[in-house]
């Protein structure tokens, strides 16, 4: 599949369009229905809110250092949403980030934003002192 479309399906569901069922846990859509759908807006908001970055371009359009990207997801503020093979090596999985979590992250008040993109290269990151979230045990 497509790595545009991984994260612009999953965002049909929020716009109200629900899949046909699933596979592997993928969620399955009729293509009928997304052949008919006829609201742009819809689609266009979708597809942005969908869009997938990999990790150096997410800190970009947060603004921030990767290393304050590595903090939100220490602190589990933000989790990667799809994962792809690397083109160069095969064995290589690489996290990718989806727009609309970028976007609800940057809207969050918990984090001083001109405090952490003012911090210079070298210089401890504000973010650093998020508390790290508890992993959770299977079945519990």
């Amino acid at each position: 599949m497509n790595v545009a479309l991984l994260g612009v399906l999953p965002r049909f569901d929020k716009q109200n369009l629900t899949g046909n069922g699933d596979h592997k846990g993928h969620p399955l859509y009729c293509g009928l229905t997304l052949e008919n759908l006829t609201d742009r807006r819809k689609v266009a908001r979708a597809s942005t809110a969908g869009q997938l970055h990999m990790r150096d371009a997410a800190a970009k359009l947060l603004g921030i250092r990767e290393s304050d990207l590595d903090h939100l997801v220490r602190a589990g503020l933000l989790t990667h949403a799809a994962t792809a093979r690397s083109s160069w090596n095969k064995h290589d999985v690489v996290l990718l980030y989806r727009q609309a979590d970028l976007d609800r992250v940057s809207r969050s008040r918990r984090i001083d934003w001109a405090a952490v993109r003012a911090t210079p290269k070298g210089r401890r990151s504000p973010l650093a002192a998020l508390p790290t979230k508890k992993r959770q045990t299977a079945g519990r």
